[in-house]
């Protein structure tokens, strides 16, 4: 079985986003198994990921015989043309007519890339089952869809130097800031637990993305680190006090946080916001708390909670937890179990 991996973007890039996570651990884990795969995106020379997954140019698609072309976005089904074979599409959130609104200004081309899966793919892959039931709800039953939720390394490197000032508490912001709400949330904590603990943001703000206005900019209260890879992510993972993930909506479709499996992964209790799909995970662990949407008085309250009695007896448990239940090799798994049963 020969798998093609379609990428929208530079697949060798500093792996500091989830997206380029994800494609790695995915790509490399099915080579592990002893399935042939091979990244497929819009570079100009072909190379090696790792030494371990080949890079191809999109134009392998037509002369490349794969047995399977996955997708890893809504727009990637725009790159498999020429490809006659059956696809696997993964989508992050299903769009509709009115949510989520801050799809606002993308939303006829997410539709109509919607419709091009409905029609061309043998298999949608969501996240979640909110996912599942609103592409049911808007295609009904066929191409069926398969929920792969987002992992976490199985193994991840040891804790080096602490990368926070000594002296002072860090709440940890990790991934990208997708919604102008997310801004002043961040905003307002750091100004009101100043003195207390102080906020470090490691990531991309893409909020300009959903909302073309200009938008608030982040404090100087908040320290931004940038994009990080992830090697080095855990380092302060480990080191920060409290992993902070807050909803870009009301809507839980729309709030799939993969930040809370790496917080927990790490080590690091979580203070999250309702209605945060993953929050089931922060309950069934029992490791952080979760706060009222747009309530900042419950924000701070059950922040402060955090600080002063953070739940870490049961730290190496969870973080044992994630990698046996929630790692990428599960995701890996379940991959390689859909591939061989749309081949054969």
């Amino acid at each position: 079985m020969k798998i093609g991996m379609v990428f929208h973007k530079n697949p060798l890039a500093a792996a500091s986003s989830i997206d380029l996570i994800r494609l790695r651990a995915i790509s490399k884990g099915l080579v592990n198994k002893g399935m042939e795969t091979e990244i497929l995106a819009p570079v100009e020379k072909e190379s090696c990921l790792d030494g371990v997954v080949p890079v191809r140019r999109l134009s392998s698609l037509k002369s490349g015989s794969y047995d399977i072309v996955k997708t890893c976005y809504h727009f990637s089904i725009d790159l498999t043309c020429g490809y006659e074979g059956p696809i696997v599409s993964r989508i992050v959130r299903v769009v509709d007519d009115r949510l989520p609104e801050r799809d606002e200004t993308m939303r006829e081309e997410l539709l109509k890339s919607q419709t091009i899966i409905r029609d061309r793919a043998s298999f949608v892959v969501v996240n979640n089952g909110e996912n599942e039931e609103r592409w049911h709800t808007l295609y009904g039953p066929r191409p069926p869809v398969v929920c792969v939720p987002t992992g976490c390394p199985s193994v991840i490197p040891l804790p080096e130097k602490n990368p926070f000032d000594p002296h002072e508490k860090a709440i940890l912001f990790l991934g990208s800031i997708a919604a102008p709400r997310m801004i002043m949330i961040i905003n307002e904590i750091a100004r009101r637990l100043e003195g207390v603990a102080r906020v470090h943001f490691i990531g991309t703000d893409k909020s300009h993305l959903y909302d073309k206005k200009k938008g608030n900019d982040l404090s100087p209260l908040v320290i931004q680190r940038g994009a990080i890879t992830e090697e080095r992510i855990w380092n302060y993972i480990f080191h920060a006090c409290i992993g902070l993930a807050v909803a870009t909506g009301p809507h839980p479709f729309d709030n799939d946080m993969s930040k809370i499996f790496s917080y927990l992964r790490g080590g690091l209790p979580v203070l999250s916001e309702e209605p945060i799909i993953n929050n089931a995970l922060i309950r069934e662990t029992g490791f952080g708390l979760t706060f009222q949407h747009d309530n900042m008085e419950d924000l701070i309250e059950k922040a402060l909670l955090l600080l002063q009695n953070p739940p870490l007896e049961k730290r190496e448990a969870v973080m044992t937890f994630m990698a046996n239940e929630h790692s990428w090799d599960c995701r890996v798994e379940t991959y390689a179990k859909l591939f061989r049963a749309l081949v054969n």
